[in-house]
């Protein structure tokens, strides 16, 4: 009896020392630098006095770059930049939007975060600038006219990642996050003022010492609620982007 729990205890253990060496060998943990191509798809929504304006983007072309220092005593920065190319259209054909150009939107952030002994989640806080397109004009009974605009902002909030493996024992990361948002400054018809972002992304990698090494797949959705000086306005976006990463 004591021999069988003698080795039942030695089983745990080992499986835990291989669990937790497992995670340390995640390339998310790793001190990396990450160039990522993908698509993402946007909806604006407003209310106005003919009902809710809905604008629809076409597939837009996204650019990403991020950087994720070493991890030292729990503690790791990470710097991302993104670059995102919408054209817009009205849900409605009954309506229509002055703008057909396409707009561009850039985001940089900066993001530290705090790290568990085990190396399985993270917590910490997300700061970041940008521009994005918003409503700039709202069709009314006399005029089914729209436009769009550019909004400037600032954000600051709490993030979450947690890192895990699949069956296939491939890399898999979830992050989400909550931001306050606070308008700079725009140059919209209709004024804007502040509200809350929320994201959430999923990450998916290959293997280390495999064929396609370095490369891997980021999902994720983004829902922006502000208040503007009749309501409040909505920015919906979702995507997938390809990535490689470069380990140190």
């Amino acid at each position: 009896m004591k021999n069988w729990l003698l080795s039942l205890i030695i089983l745990k253990c080992s499986t835990a020392w291989s669990f937790n060496k497992d995670y340390k060998d995640l390339p998310f943990l790793d001190q990396n630098l990450k160039l990522g191509v993908g698509l993402s798809y946007s909806k604006l929504e407003a209310n106005s006095d003919v009902g809710n304006y809905f604008l629809l983007s076409q597939a837009n072309p996204r650019l990403e770059v991020s950087y994720s220092s070493a991890i030292k005593d729990k503690y790791r920065s990470k710097f991302m930049a993104s670059v995102t190319q919408e054209l817009f259209r009205p849900e409605n054909n009954n309506l229509n939007v002055k703008t057909n150009e396409p707009q561009g939107s850039v985001h940089l952030a900066w993001q530290p975060m705090w790290i568990n002994e085990n190396q399985t989640w993270a917590r910490g806080l997300k700061i970041a600038a940008k521009n994005t397109s918003v409503i700039s004009e709202l069709p009314d009974p006399f005029n089914v006219r729209g436009d769009i605009a550019n909004r400037y902002s600032a954000e600051a909030g709490l993030a979450f990642a947690w890192y895990a493996q699949t069956v296939s024992k491939f890399p898999l990361s979830l992050d989400a996050e909550i931001l306050y948002s606070q308008t700079l400054f725009d140059h919209a018809n209709i004024s804007y003022y502040n509200g809350y972002v929320y994201r959430f992304g999923i990450d998916f990698e290959f293997k280390k010492r495999s064929l396609f090494s370095g490369w891997g797949f980021r999902a994720f959705y983004e829902f922006e609620d502000i208040r503007n000086q009749y309501s409040h306005s909505v920015d919906k976006e979702i995507g997938v982007v390809l990535n490689k990463a470069f380990l140190f």
